[in-house]
Order: structure tokens, then sequence, then C-alpha cells
């Protein structure tokens, strides 16, 4: 069990005024409230609208050593506290210190962007753990350290899981650690005082703008992560990566222009994919089970990746014939339907047109390409249309529906959205149809599925619910196509 003294934990970091029992033994750290054990400190956040500190009562009864607040408050004399000036930069701090600074002892490898964050993160986990070794792993689907694998809240947890993480991958005995970073993360100090061996820029495109504003402070909360790094890495096919290369030092990756690793000969095929792998150090032969384009971006970066981080290629090339990608990311569902079905994970304008691309190219010739989709409630709105302007540009079929609509009305989600659609779209029946409810959409747009046809279900991915008004109801979208393939062959004679 890690402990430290509470003098310790906070030596030299930017608090404000001491009070209480300041040599007292911390077993723990976290500002989840829910988490709280006996000998624990409390992190009490301001929240956009709870203040952590309206907890401090709750944490007290169960067992709450010491408390570090960014409000000013009054503790039981028996209890250590602390006031913190810059509440999320202090907790990182302190999390760092308190689970030994866990970065300094694997290869952390940071990957930002809009699109590819989740899959080029899992590849870099199984390439490693395919060459035998150890690799931790913290992003959307899962957060892994070792043989153990738990299911993800967040995309980037908060410092006090971040960090608890890499110290879990560190006692497991892994040398390295792969980790998704998002916007919100980097804005909100989640992954602050870590130092990434690389960090590694996939793309950019429209998303969270509710949160960011605009598009150039969106790059720059991206930036944040190469501030963090020792070396970085973008992709210059991409504009913004083209950006970040002429303002920090860095090695490049892509298809389409020269860069310092590069894949040429790409071969698209629907059962995998090939290309050559050019590097300084020479050219290799890939070829890999995964589907599209941007999976052979996805693989690219993380071979890239692993190489700048300093491990040798050629003990990890013949780990790419077993690698399977992140789950819900062009995820096929085989129930012997004599049509294509596929679960993404796509949910921005740009990654949209890009998994309507693939669908294209893997389409039999005569067949339709069915869309389902929906937009996320209390999400950036002014993407709505945009989405449904990028399924409207590829689709023959529209199937529109919910998506995570949270505390919004779905179906004013669906009227933003529809802006989007050309009117000869909109009122065309056999091509556009709309349905908030999601699991009757997919039934729907199954039934209407023909030999030949692909239906490629977008936005849900791995996701394992619909939320709806503060619930999380159990749903995915797998599970639904599975049911209706189910139900339908058994009603066959």
């Amino acid at each position: 069990m890690r402990s430290m003294r509470f003098n310790e934990l906070i030596a030299g970091l930017d608090i404000a005024g001491v009070a209480g029992p300041s040599d007292i033994e911390i077993f723990g750290i976290t500002s989840d409230s829910r988490e709280v054990r006996p000998g624990w400190a409390f992190v009490a956040l301001r929240g956009e609208k709870v203040d952590g500190a309206s907890f401090i009562p709750q944490v007290v009864a169960q067992g709450a050593a010491a408390i570090l607040s960014e409000s000013p408050v009054v503790v039981p004399a028996n209890i250590a506290f602390g006031q913190m000036r810059q509440g999320r930069l202090t907790m990182a701090a302190a999390a760092r210190r308190f689970f030994g600074a866990p970065d300094e002892h694997l290869a952390l490898i940071g990957v930002t962007g809009t699109n590819g964050k989740t899959t080029t993160t899992i590849l870099i986990r199984q390439l490693l753990g395919g060459a035998g070794i150890g690799c931790g792993l913290i992003g959307t689907v899962m957060n892994a350290a070792g043989d153990m694998e738990v299911e993800a809240v967040r995309t980037t947890p908060e410092s006090t899981d971040f960090y608890h993480w890499l110290r879990r991958s560190v006692d497991a005995g892994d040398r390295a650690a792969a980790v998704e970073v998002s916007s919100h993360a980097l804005m909100l100090g989640r992954v602050a005082e870590a130092r990434f061996k690389v960090g590694v820029f996939t793309n950019l495109t429209q998303d969270h703008l509710d949160f960011h504003g605009d598009m150039e402070s969106y790059l720059k909360a991206k930036w944040r992560l190469f501030e963090q790094s020792e070396k970085r890495m973008v992709n210059v096919d991409d504009p913004y990566g083209r950006r970040e290369l002429e303002t920090f030092d860095a090695a490049s990756f892509a298809i389409d222009r020269p860069a310092c690793y590069r894949a040429s000969d790409l071969e698209l095929g629907t059962t995998g994919t090939r290309f050559t792998l050019h590097s300084a150090e020479g050219s290799w032969p890939i070829e890999s089970p995964l589907l599209g384009r941007f999976n052979a971006y996805n693989l690219l970066a993380a071979l890239a990746a692993i190489i700048e981080a300093g491990f040798d290629l050629t003990t990890v090339l013949p780990a790419i014939s077993g690698i399977t990608g992140a789950p819900g990311r062009i995820e096929r569902i085989d129930c012997g339907q004599p049509f294509g079905v596929m679960v993404d994970y796509a949910h921005t304008p740009d990654a949209l047109e890009k998994l309507l691309a693939e669908g294209r190219r893997m389409l039999p010739e005569g067949g339709r390409l069915h869309v389902l989709f929906g937009c996320g409630g209390e999400r950036d709105r002014t993407k709505r249309p945009l989405m449904a302007a990028a399924v409207a540009s590829g689709a023959d079929v529209i199937w529109h529906t919910s998506d995570n609509p949270r505390a919004e009305d779905p179906e004013l989600i669906l009227d933003d959205a529809m802006t989007g659609l050309p009117e000869a779209i909109r009122t065309d029946r056999t091509r556009y149809h709309r349905n908030a409810n999601r699991a009757e959409s997919v039934r729907q747009a199954l039934s209407d599925c023909r030999p030949g046809d692909l239906l490629l279900l977008a936005g849900k991915g791995h996701e394992p619910y619909q939320e709806i008004n503060g619930v999380k109801h159990p749903y995915s979208d797998r599970s639904a196509v599975e049911a209706v393939l189910a139900s339908e062959k058994r009603s066959r004679p």
C-alpha cells in the first residue's frame, strides 16, 4: 500500500494556506468523493455546476485524513487542510508525487487529434504486447496495465486516476504506456506534469467547439501535448499537422506527402490492407487485417511512434498479423446475412466522410450504401448539419436517428441536423428515414437491406449505452443488429 505524509505531498506546491496535522499519513488521493476511504486525501475542485467543497462533510464521515480545496473552508481539527491556488494543476502535481512519478519509468506515448486516437493507442498496446513488451493503455474504450483491463469512463481520466493507472503499469512490469490525450484533458490539466516520450498528432477536424469556441483555440489546446513531449510526431497529410511542423521540431508521417515515416503502394481490400513502410532506417512490407485508409494512417502512426519511443521495429513486425484494432471501429457484424453490416464510432463530419468513402470502396457493384447516424445532445450544435451533409453526400439510403440525446429533446436534435440535408433527399421517402428510436431505426434499416447492400451504423461504436436524461440505458448497435438478425433467422421456415 502506498503512503505519504501530507507535508511531503504538498511540499513546494502552490498552496495558499495549511492547517491541521501536516504530518498525517495519506494512503490515497482522489477528487471523486465516492472513492474516498479512511486515510485518503480528498481534492475539492470547483466544477461548472458544483463546488467539490460541498462534499467535504461526506468525505469526513468516510474517514478522509486530508482535504485540498480551491475554496476556503473549515475542516475538523484532526484533518489536514491545504487551500490550492490552481486546483487542477496542484492536484496533478500531488497525484504524480504520490504515485512516484510513474511517467519517468515508462516510455509514455500520448496521442491527440480529432480522429484516430483510440485505434492508434490500442494498436500500440497490441503491437508491443505481441512482441512481448508490456504496454499500458489509457483511453476511451479501456484502461489497462499488464494483463488487467477495465472499461473506461472518459477518454482521459482525472489526474489522480491517470497517475494511478501509470503506477499500475509500472508495478505490472510494463515498459510503455499509450495514452489518448483529449483536448479537454489538456485544457483541464488531467495530464499536467507528465513527461511524454512521444507526442503524436493525428488530425484536426471540427469537434468540441462548444468547449473551445473556434478551431484555432481547439488547435492550440492540442499543441499543449507537444509542450510536454520529448519527441513529437505529426501527420503532414493534415493541414493542421503541417502548421504544427512549422511551429515544433517534429518527425512526420504521411501517405500522400513526403515524410519521415511514409506508407506507399497502399492496397485496400475487403479482408485487409497492404502498404510499404519507409523510414530513414529502411523499408518494410506491411500486411494487416485492418480495413480502410484511415486504419492505414492509424497503423502507420502506431508503428512510427513505437520507433520514436526507442523500440526495435523488427521485433514488432511479426505482431501485425494478430492485431484487431479497436472495438466499434469498422467492426464487421456477420450473422450469415446476405449483406454487409459494420459498426463505427464516427461522430464528426470528417469521420463520417471517411467512413462513407471506405464503405464505397467495399460496396459490391450494384449494392446500396445505407448509413444510420445521429448527433449527440448537449454537444457542439454547429456540427449537426455538417454531419448530415457528410452522410447525404455519400449514402444511398439514410437512417436518421438518436445518438446519446442526453437532456435535449431528440426531435429537436434531428431538426438541427436536417438543415444540412438537401430538400430533394429530405422529401424522398425511399432515401431518407427519420426515427428518434435508435433500436427501431436499426430494425427498419436491416429490413430494407438487400443482398449486396452495406449498412454502416455510425456514432455509437463500442458504447454499450444510450444516454437519455442523465440515465445510461443499456444499448449497443452490435447487440441490436444481432437481435434483429437472430429473430429473422428463427422466423424463416
